[in-house]
C-alpha cells in the first residue's frame, strides 16, 4: 500500500544523534508514512544503526550509498519516495510528535502544496532540558506563489545573519511538506553548501498556494562542528552563488520586483564574503576573482535598483570599474579597523 508521506533522512557521521532523530519519527502520532534513511557512505556506526531500525519497523527503507553530500542524499531518497507527500529532516535534528499531523492536515484542508512550520534552535548541550511545546492553538496564513518569494526579502532582519532570522524558515527544507510532484523537474544542487538557498525559490514559484502556521515543530540543533558552523572558508562562497541564480532565475521568469530585491541580497552577501575572504584567507586569491565575476555586466541592473542605497551603488561600482581605487580604500578601512582594535 502507498504511504500518504515519504520522509527523508540524509545520514553521515552523526551517530551520537542518529537515534533520537529516528525515533522522534518513529514517535509521530501520524503514521501513515514511510521514512527513508539514505546513509551517505557514513564512516561511523550509522549504517549498521539504519540496518537495525529496519528490522524493527517495515516502515523503514534504507539506502546505503558513496558519500555525495547532502543534497546527493536527499536527491536518492526523493528518487525511490512512494508519498503522495515529501517530508526532510537532518540526522543531526528532531521534530514534534505532531509535526507531520499537523502539517498534512493543513495540506488536506487547504489542497497546499507547502506546508511550513516553525523552527526551534536548541543548543546541543541543552537538548534534555526541553519542555514539550504547546502547538494546539497556531495561527494559520495563505501565501500565493509571488507572496511566498517575497516572504524571502520582506522579513529579512539582517542580510548578513546567516539567511535572516525571519526568513529563514521560508528557505530551509525540513520545516515543510511538500506535494512529491513538485520534485518531477527539480532536485536539489549537489556538491554545494546552502543547498536549501539553491531551490526554495524554484519550489515556490511551482506552487499554487502555500500555507504557514505558526506551529514549532521542528528542532534544529546547534552543533559548532556543523559545515555552517564551522570557520570561514571558501566553501560559504556557495551562499553568493545560490543567491545569484535566485537573482537570474527572477530575471528569467520576468518577475522584476523580485529581480531587484534578489540582486539587492546577493550584492550585499557577494561583497560581505570578499571582504572576509581577503582578510582572512590569503590563500584565496582564485576564488576571489571567480566570485567577483559573478557581477560582470551588472553595472546597468546596479544603477536601476531601487533597493540599493546610493552610497552602496558608488562602491559596487568601483568594485567594478575601478578595483585598485576599491582596493585601496578597503585596505584604508582595514588599517583603521586594526588599529582600533
Amino acid at each position: 500500500m502507498t504511504p500518504k508521506l515519504s520522509i527523508i533522512v540524509p545520514i553521515y557521521k552523526v551517530e551520537k544523534y542518529l537515534p533520537k532523530c529516528i525515533d522522534s519519527i518513529l514517535a509521530q502520532t501520524f503514521t501513515d508514512f514511510e521514512l527513508i534513511l539514505v546513509n551517505d557512505g557514513s564512516p561511523d556506526n550509522c549504517g549498521r544503526i539504519c540496518d537495525e531500525y529496519a528490522k524493527r519497523d517495515k516502515r523503514i527503507i534504507v539506502i546505503h550509498k558513496e558519500n555525495g553530500g547532502l543534497s546527493s542524499a536527499r536527491n536518492a531518497g526523493i528518487k525511490v519516495a512512494r508519498g503522495k507527500y515529501i517530508g526532510f529532516v537532518d540526522s543531526d535534528d528532531f521534530i514534534d510528535k505532531n509535526k507531520y499531523h499537523i502539517l498534512l492536515l493543513n495540506a488536506e484542508l487547504h489542497s497546499s502544496d507547502v506546508v511550513v512550520c516553525d523552527v526551534i534552535k536548541v543548543n546541543v548541550n541543552k537538548i534534555d532540558e526541553l519542555n514539550e511545546q504547546e502547538n494546539k492553538n497556531y495561527h494559520v496564513k495563505h501565501f500565493t506563489n509571488i507572496q511566498a518569494l517575497n516572504e524571502l526579502y520582506n522579513s529579512i532582519d539582517n542580510i548578513f545573519d546567516s539567511m535572516g532570522q525571519k526568513a529563514e524558515r521560508w528557505i530551509f527544507a525540513v520545516n515543510k511538506i511538500y506535494k512529491r510532484s513538485l520534485f518531477y523537474s527539480l532536485k536539489f544542487e549537489e556538491g554545494r553548501i546552502f543547498e536549501d538557498e539553491y531551490i526554495a525559490h524554484k519550489i515556490y514559484y511551482q506552487c499554487t498556494k502555500i500555507t504557514s502556521i505558526s506551529a514549532k515543530l521542528y528542532y534544529y540543533v546547534q552543533r559548532p562542528d556543523s559545515i555552517v558552523n564551522t570557520n570561514f572558508s571558501t566553501k560559504k562562497f556557495d551562499r553568493v552563488y545560490a543567491l545569484k541564480d535566485r537573482s537570474d532565475f527572477f530575471k528569467h521568469v520576468k518577475e522584476l520586483d523580485l529581480h531587484e530585491k534578489a540582486f539587492k541580497c546577493y550584492v550585499e552577501v557577494l561583497f560581505w564574503n570578499y571582504l572576509e575572504g581577503r582578510l582572512r584567507l590569503s590563500e584565496a586569491k582564485k576564488e576571489l576573482k571567480q566570485l567577483k565575476k559573478t557581477l560582470n555586466g551588472s553595472l546597468l541592473p546596479l544603477i536601476k535598483n531601487p533597493y540599493i542605497s546610493s552610497k552602496q551603488k558608488v562602491m559596487v561600482t568601483l568594485f567594478i570599474i575601478h578595483p585598485v581605487i576599491f582596493d585601496r580604500i578597503v585596505n584604508l578601512v582595514d588599517r583603521r579597523s586594526l588599529k582600533a582594535t
